[in-house]
């Protein structure tokens, strides 16, 4: 394949790894340490993840398209939180797990608090919430701004 011409970015501390001497040799690359030590502002830029600020549409969009394949006590866990987050205002520093548990077991949501840890590690995946450890009990909320957060809940059907 003479003329096939690949060009190439990695950004990896184990990148010399991925191949052993053979293949480096076979692929031919040439190995050019273009470090500059700016923050990835471009790269994140168009990054879809809830985690990066974006857009209300993009967020909206990403948060409809994980539910969408969800069970309904999933989205309802989901739809509870939310709530709660709304309902406490801009001041919502998260609420607990053991607190969170309660509600979903009221709302018959979850049987289990395992039930609820495995939905909450599905969310956390898909980056729809976030928890953070504080006063040794884990808290958790969306983290969305609350407008995004309202006009996604008045919108979809969940």
């Amino acid at each position: 394949m003479d003329h096939v011409h690949i060009i190439a970015s990695i950004d990896h501390i184990n990148a010399p790894l991925l191949w052993d001497d053979s293949k480096l040799q076979l692929f031919n690359w040439i190995w050019l340490d273009c470090t500059n030590y700016l923050p990835y502002l471009d790269e994140t830029s168009t990054d879809s993840s809830l985690h990066v600020k974006q857009t209300g549409e993009i967020a909206i969009s990403s948060m409809t398209h994980v539910l969408r394949s969800l069970t309904p006590n999933a989205k309802g866990i989901f739809k509870l939180l939310a709530t709660i987050q709304l309902e406490s205002g801009a001041e919502f520093q998260g609420i607990s797990f053991q607190e969170f548990y309660v509600k979903c077991r009221e709302k018959f949501l979850v049987n289990s608090d395992t039930t609820l840890r495995t939905q909450l590690t599905e969310f956390k995946d898909h980056m729809l919430i976030k928890g953070r450890n504080r006063e040794g009990q884990e808290f958790l909320h969306v983290p969305v701004d609350n407008t995004v957060l309202q006009t996604f809940l008045e919108n979809t059907d969940i």
